[in-house]
């Protein structure tokens, strides 16, 4: 068992109070400030340095279940396509965010939900549904202040680790 770590339980803390404040919250000026909290809070989830690769959540396990129903002779081509579908998440979610292009982040955060629970990226699937439930709502705070600066550290994570990952042995791609 890991011992607790006090930094993330504290933003984790912080992160409920912010939903239960938001709860009580309504003018648009309480509603701006909130978003500034939010957003201060997501940069500060980002130098956690107890989640020195970026992933809060990830089963390994379940990666190497997709890597072995592939097989020696498609892990390879799987990894490959993995790294090029994940990329594709990530210029698009980007693009959709920086844009507001709510079609583009709907797509990207649909495939993302897909790619991340298959791969057993916990948090980074909990993060493409949020981003995706955002876009739905057309939510600019929650996409650009709470929800991308978190899911491209995570998805970069991924993509890293992929990346890294060696095709097991007797594959023939």
């Amino acid at each position: 068992m890991t011992s607790p770590d006090p930094l993330a339980e504290a933003m984790d803390d912080l992160r409920r109070a912010i939903a239960v404040l938001s709860q009580h919250l309504s003018t648009p000026d309480d509603l701006a400030v909130l978003d500034r909290l939010q957003a201060a809070t997501a940069q500060l989830s980002l130098r956690t340095p107890s989640q020195p690769i970026g992933l809060r959540d990830f089963d390994p396990a379940c990666f190497r279940r997709l890597l072995d129903l592939a097989g020696p002779g498609m892990a390879g081509t799987l990894l490959t396509h993995l790294v090029a579908d994940l990329g594709n998440c990530r210029t698009l979610t980007r693009a959709g965010a920086a844009g507001l292009d709510w079609d583009a982040l709907r797509e990207g955060s649909h495939v993302l939900i897909s790619l991340a629970g298959s791969v057993g990226a916990v948090s980074l699937q909990a993060l493409a549904e949020a981003l995706n439930t955002a876009a739905h709502r057309q939510d600019v705070a929650a996409t650009q202040g709470l929800l991308m600066p978190s899911l491209l550290a995570e998805l970069d994570a991924l993509i890293a680790l992929v990346r890294a990952t060696p095709a097991p042995e007797g594959d023939i791609s």
